[in-house]
């Protein structure tokens, strides 16, 4: 059974489509991966479904998460504020834009369960050291009482990632959210978002650019370009026999090994029109 449904979701402004037909499910605890080129909608498909669009902006289709009553994509503002963050939750690609740079990380992490009534404010205080202690940043409670600015751009990341478990959500979308960080920290906070995910039996939603990430985090990919998905399939089947020429195209740009007749590195030539 699926925890969330995502129905031929379609992202438009008033004059140009920007996100057209897009289709899926998750079960819970699976790990599901997003892939394409930048501009290819990935992230405006994660903002429809969590109903941050901006101005001008609006989605049409069907999103139904589990347990909720209607399309989320139908309801008002004040109910979708009910689900975002409680049962459906979001690691943002930059965390200085994400998190309050006025407020020590310890209060927003608490906020988290604070507006959505999970924990009393002393519980939530309590329970907000433990969670940056389950995301493996240093001293927890030192860390609670630091500002934004005083902490790495992977320990700000853990720090989301501890807002967004906060209360057990049935889903976690990711948006890229190693695109700054270096290979090693790259590493630790995947492996700390894949147990996390694990040990709660949450669904993941994992937007990349990088086929090597989405290889080792998920067991199925849908691949986007131009706003559409144009592939879709199991790992590592997908990625060892390819169906469609974007896709190759994605694993042959990707391979520094694989060059042209001209000794050139490959490009792609397909393009969604055609």
């Amino acid at each position: 059974m699926s925890v969330l449904s995502v129905q031929g979701l379609t992202v438009s402004t008033v004059d140009r489509t920007l996100v057209r037909e897009v289709s899926f499910t998750l079960a819970r605890g699976e790990r599901l991966g997003l892939i394409g080129e930048s501009g290819s909608g990935k992230s405006l498909t994660a903002a429809a479904v969590l109903g941050l669009l901006p101005e001008g902006v609006s989605a049409s289709g069907s999103v139904r998460l589990s347990g909720v009553d209607g399309d989320l994509l139908r309801l008002r503002e004040r109910e979708l504020a009910r689900v975002r963050g409680r049962r459906l939750a979001m690691v943002f690609q930059e965390p200085m834009t994400a998190l309050n740079p006025a407020m020590r990380v310890g209060r927003q992490v608490a906020e988290a369960m604070t507006l959505h009534r999970t924990r009393t404010r002393r519980a939530a205080r309590a329970a907000a050291v433990e969670l940056l202690d389950q995301v493996r940043l240093p001293d927890p409670a030192v860390t609670a009482r630091a500002y934004p600015h005083e902490l790495s751009g992977g320990q700000r990341q853990r720090v989301l990632l501890a807002m967004a478990l906060a209360n057990d959500p049935d889903v976690l979308i990711c948006d890229e959210p190693t695109t700054a960080l270096d290979v090693t920290v790259q590493a630790k906070l995947l492996a700390l978002i894949r147990t996390a995910t694990e040990e709660r039996g949450t669904a993941l939603l994992f937007i990349t650019h990088d086929l090597a990430v989405v290889a080792d985090m998920c067991e199925r990919v849908l691949v986007m370009h131009g706003g559409r998905v144009v592939d879709s399939g199991t790992l590592p089947g997908l990625f060892t026999a390819p169906a469609h020429p974007y896709t190759a195209g994605l694993l042959a740009a990707s391979d520094l090994e694989s060059l042209d007749e001209h000794g050139r590195l490959r490009t792609i030539q397909w393009t969604a029109d055609e």
